[in-house]
């Protein structure tokens, strides 16, 4: 990202690469007055030197309200925060505020002649500081998402703040008077006109400028001018009383510059523009090199800054009424200019090298085949038929005086060379004719080519088609291929696309978390990407916040369950220990009844055996009795 800004009274101009340096030249003789660099990061950064800051925003203004003292300052805002204040005469750092903005600056102006200025930043606080001090003056929040781009009027009474919408603050009493809902992304930049009633806004991936005017409200603009890309810059001139004619300038991000004139609005908004680029004169091809910055200086000129940010240059351009102003490429800031074509001698010939200048003019030779050399390497059913007509080819290399090719019938095919080797099937018919071998069509394992082309053009729809690919295997593959440049942005695309829908986790979490382990070395060394990885942070944390009462919910809930089940259990144990003891005391009624008619028996028995003896004794007596033993004989005889 480049920072440019031309000083209030034009004389002078800033440019920073992006990578902590800042330079100022002068515009009359292209000359560097003062560079800006070598200072050190703030405590909660470790780094120093030129890298230690990456700065995101750059205004140049007016340090004193005072007409006589008036003194110009360069005023920068990073991505850790703070705020810095250069003083473009001296070289020296004036004053710096850590941890202005936190997340970042997003932006910086000037209140004109009030010596004021405000810093908006990703938190949505806009913050008043004092031009002198740097000292907070008050702050304001704005939004409750990112401001992109801020502008103050010329009195300092409005302040114009672009976040999701435009929206409009009387800074006197700090209320909203208004909003702007015309722009459907996110606004880029935004600047006042002279008198401080109209205002300009751009917005990223929208090919037109809006005009609003401050006393009326409504969703759409009071006048849109189009433009064939985005603009990444504005300006205007004479919208003061005392004009008559006014001027709109604007700078697209490919580097070409439209300028719209008109008496009124209306005259504006059908104007066709003035466009000047930079471009060869001679093949009338785009260059390279192209328009930085431009500044409106009268009703007929402009001066623009173009070429490369090592070393710009500047031009006063007269302006005409309508067509396309062409400037030549500056040979400033080039790193290879080459003077003549280099010759090596190899051998006594002189062999020319080709670079960059001259390859497109080099003329190739025809090709030439001599016979012997080179045999004729695919035999087809169609050559009988080619043998009464010459082909095209062999007329060709005869008028080119080359010797014709001969064939050699006997030569095998590459076919029946890839079947003796057995790295083909051998498919022949009885016709003596070969069946094509089956095409598998290459399966695609990566989308590298897809998304660059797609992030380099910067097609929406291609990059949502990409980011719809659900395969860890191809979403692997495709991170692994891309340079650490565009993993970037690729991981600055997923989340704020995560941001802005996070319904969309499931689809994009996997492209982010691939993309920081693919690429972590250069995404953790990067300082630029840390505001990235700072609103992802943001996210993840957001949905843990919610998730954090719901854990605690649910271990609570567990708890109860398990008591609940712990009780049911205990009582369960004890209805079957009842029941077993119950158990256990009819069994021993019944095993005593048993033994007491087991008894009842026994004694049955006995009385009845006993009955038994007594009839056998009371034998002899009866009638009809048995014999009897010997002592019974004995003792009747006796």
């Amino acid at each position: 990202m480049v920072l440019a800004a031309f000083s209030p009274r034009g004389d002078q101009f800033a440019i920073g690469a992006g990578d902590g340096r800042l330079k100022t030249w002068d515009v009359a003789s292209g000359h560097v007055c003062a560079e800006f660099s070598g200072i050190a990061a703030s405590s909660s950064q470790a780094l120093d030197g030129h890298l230690a800051l990456n700065y995101k925003t750059l205004a140049w203004g007016v340090s004193s309200k005072k007409k006589k003292k008036k003194a110009s300052l360069i005023v920068l805002g990073t991505g850790g925060g703070d705020v810095l204040a250069w003083d473009p005469i001296l070289g020296e750092l004036t004053w710096r505020t850590n941890d202005c903005n936190t997340g970042g600056v997003t932006s910086v102006c000037f209140a004109k002649n009030q010596g004021s200025l405000f810093s908006a930043g990703i938190d949505g606080i806009v913050c008043e500081l004092e031009v002198a001090s740097g000292k907070i003056l008050s702050t304001l929040q704005c939004s409750k998402s990112s401001i992109t781009s801020i502008s103050s009027s010329p009195d300092a009474s409005l302040l114009l703040v672009a976040a999701n919408e435009l929206r409009l603050f009387d800074m006197r009493t700090r209320k909203r008077l208004r909003k702007f809902t015309g722009h459907a992304s996110s606004v880029n930049v935004t600047v006042f006109t002279e008198d401080g009633r109209y205002v300009l806004s751009a917005a990223v991936g929208e090919r037109n400028i809006a005009v609003w005017d401050t006393n009326e409200v409504g969703k759409e603009a009071k006048v849109t001018l189009a433009m064939e890309h985005p603009a990444v810059a504005l300006d205007s001139w004479g919208f003061e009383k005392d004009c008559t004619e006014r001027k709109i300038l604007a700078v697209s991000e490919t580097g070409e510059a439209y300028i719209w004139s008109g008496l009124s609005l209306e005259e504006l908004g059908k104007a066709e523009p003035v466009r000047v680029r930079v471009g060869s004169k001679n093949s009338g091809k785009a260059s390279k090199q192209s328009i930085l910055l431009g500044r409106l200086v009268g009703a007929g000129s402009v001066v623009v800054a173009r070429g490369t940010t090592v070393r710009p240059s500047f031009e006063t351009v007269a302006l005409p009424e309508e067509g396309v102003i062409v400037l030549p490429p500056s040979e400033q800031g080039n790193l290879l200019l080459s003077q003549s074509e280099p010759t090596i001698k190899r051998g006594g010939d002189d062999v020319t090298v080709l670079g960059a200048d001259n390859a497109a003019d080099a003329s190739l030779p025809k090709p030439r085949i001599e016979a012997g050399d080179v045999k004729k390497r695919k035999r087809r059913e169609a050559n009988v038929a080619s043998e009464a007509e010459p082909s095209q080819g062999m007329e060709e290399d005869k008028a080119d005086g080359a010797t014709p090719m001969e064939e050699d019938k006997d030569e095998q095919t590459m076919e029946e060379r890839l079947m003796a080797l057995g790295l083909v099937e051998d498919k022949r018919t009885e016709g003596n004719a070969f069946e094509n071998a089956e095409v598998v069509p290459p399966k695609s394992d990566s989308l590298e080519v897809l998304f660059t082309q797609a992030m380099r053009s910067d097609d929406k729809s291609l990059i949502e088609q990409c980011l719809c690919v659900s395969d860890t295997k191809v979403i692997t593959n495709t991170v692994r291929s891309l340079s650490p440049k565009d993993a970037c942005t690729l991981l600055r695309l997923a989340i704020s696309r995560l941001e802005e829908s996070p319904r969309r986790g499931l689809q994009l979490l996997p492209w982010i978390r691939i993309t920081l382990l693919e690429h972590a070395s250069y995404i953790m060394s990067n300082i630029a990407i840390q505001p990235v990885l700072k609103s992802l942070y943001q996210v993840v944390e957001s949905r843990l916040h919610i998730f954090r009462p719901l854990l605690a919910l649910s271990g609570r809930l567990d708890l109860i369950v398990a008591k609940i089940k712990a009780n049911e259990t205990s009582k369960s144990v004890e209805q079957t220990e009842v029941a077993t003891a119950v158990y256990e005391e009819d069994e021993e009624e019944d095993s005593d009844q048993e033994v007491e008619d087991a008894m009842a028996d026994e004694e049955e028995d006995e009385d009845e055996e006993g009955e038994e003896e007594r009839m056998d004794e009371d034998k002899p007596h009866l009638e009809n009795g048995g014999s009897f033993s010997d002592d019974e004989s004995d003792q009747s005889n006796d």
